[in-house]
């Protein structure tokens, strides 16, 4: 068979699928008998190399475990399907992992050989788990059909994976399954065996990125998870705490009047005293402020983030703000507003669809918090949700620079 000497680090579901099915066409010999064994054994102890897997009964309940029903022993023309629930573990066979002469090679190894040392207690010699052999290769895998579909091209069949391998007799469909999985795992590593690795430094650069790739990957969900259930109490009039592009926030909707009264009675600041707000985007500000001024518009510009680097954050104060909630807004109509462009904060801003109330994560009068762990337990129990992203970053947070700009483009630096 052939295959290719470049290998892909991951294979889509969706593309296996695609590829055309194989499956051992060899001679599969099942032994369930004592007297079968001897003749078996001695035709495997001739061979190099061998492709090795087991099945036990699936069970469908937490904690409870089959033993090992079935193993199966490969090379290319032949696999024998040794039925360990109707003969035990020979102790012939049990030698056979016992030999350095001969290379067995398996998926996930170790979880297969301890089956088999609960049945006959031997010392496995010579085995090669297939999962860490192919990431040598830059294969960063470890289901067999995937490995098999980056080396090959094609598909082996996993539609027997759940099966009773302790039943009275083998379905010749289960013997072709049991026996191809053994097959495979021959086939792909001799295959690997005739292809240059790559060098260890590269397989450790490999594994390090994939490492960090599932990492972030959780975190993401665990994000979105987090948004999705912010977003929920927002819309309900809750008060959430939530990290910002700067320090840790107190946010609600910003066009809420019962969730602004809210959160002013949670910070016990008085009311009329304005607060900012965050946007996840310089087009949603036109719905807030009538007339943006020309000098608001180039400020907005110069805190864009360029080759995705953000400048420090700008709050820019506008004149006459609407459709927003009163008691946010100064005694002149002007309103606070600043474009967030930190992931988690622009995500949220973006899914609720609305501005949100940015303001510091203290009661009124009390120092501002600069990371989480400093924020007062009180507070934490008084909202109505605490959100769970970037708790554990220790680096302080610095405020944003305040800048208002006036209706006649006049600019004022409150804070640099």
């Amino acid at each position: 068979m052939e295959h290719a000497k470049q290998f892909s680090h991951h294979i889509s579901k969706d593309l296996v699928n695609l590829m055309p099915l194989v499956s051992f066409d060899g001679q599969t010999i099942i032994v369930d008998r004592p007297e079968q064994v001897e003749e078996a054994v001695s035709y495997l102890r001739d061979c190099p190399v061998l492709g090795i897997d087991t099945e036990a009964r699936p069970s469908f309940t937490r904690g409870t475990h089959y033993p090992t029903a079935l193993v199966q022993i490969a090379t290319e023309q032949r696999c024998y399907l040794f039925r360990l629930n109707k003969i035990g573990m020979p102790a012939s066979l049990a030698r056979i992992f016992s030999s350095k002469q001969i290379c067995k090679v398996g998926l996930a190894f170790k979880d297969d050989l301890n089956g088999l040392r609960r049945l006959h207690d031997f010392k496995p010699q010579n085995c090669v788990d297939l999962q860490s052999f192919v990431s040598g290769y830059g294969i960063l895998e470890l289901g067999l059909q995937k490995i098999f579909a980056i080396v090959f091209g094609k598909k082996i069949s996993k539609s027997q994976q759940l099966t009773n391998w302790e039943a009275d007799t083998l379905t010749p469909e289960q013997a072709r399954y049991a026996a191809t999985d053994a097959w495979a795992t021959l086939l792909i590593y001799q295959a690997l065996q005739d292809s240059a690795a790559l060098p260890k430094r590269e397989v450790e650069r490999l594994k390090s990125a994939e490492r960090q790739a599932q990492v972030q990957h959780q975190l993401d969900i665990n994000m979105h998870k987090d948004i999705d259930r912010a977003v929920e109490v927002l819309r309900n009039g809750g008060v959430i705490l939530y990290p910002t592009d700067t320090v840790w926030g107190l946010g609600c909707d910003a066009t809420n009047d019962e969730a602004v009264d809210k959160l002013f009675r949670i910070k016990q600041r008085d009311k009329g005293k304005s607060v900012l707000v965050l946007t996840d985007s310089p087009d949603r500000i036109a719905d807030y402020i009538p007339d943006i001024p020309e000098a608001a518009a180039n400020l907005l510009v110069v805190s864009a983030p360029e080759d995705g680097v953000a400048p420090k954050p700008i709050t820019i104060i506008y004149p006459k703000a609407h459709n927003v909630s009163k008691g946010i807004t100064a005694e002149d109509g002007s309103l606070g507003i600043r474009v967030t462009y930190e992931r988690f904060s622009n995500m949220l801003c973006r899914q609720l669809g609305k501005p949100l109330v940015s303001t510091s994560a203290n009661f009124a009068g009390r120092p501002t918090p600069k990371a989480f762990c400093e924020i007062d337990c009180k507070l934490l129990a008084a909202v109505d949700y605490v959100c769970h992203s970037r708790r554990g970053e220790n680096k302080p947070a610095q405020p944003s620079s305040i800048i208002k700009v006036g209706a006649d483009n006049t600019v004022t630096v409150i804070r640099p």
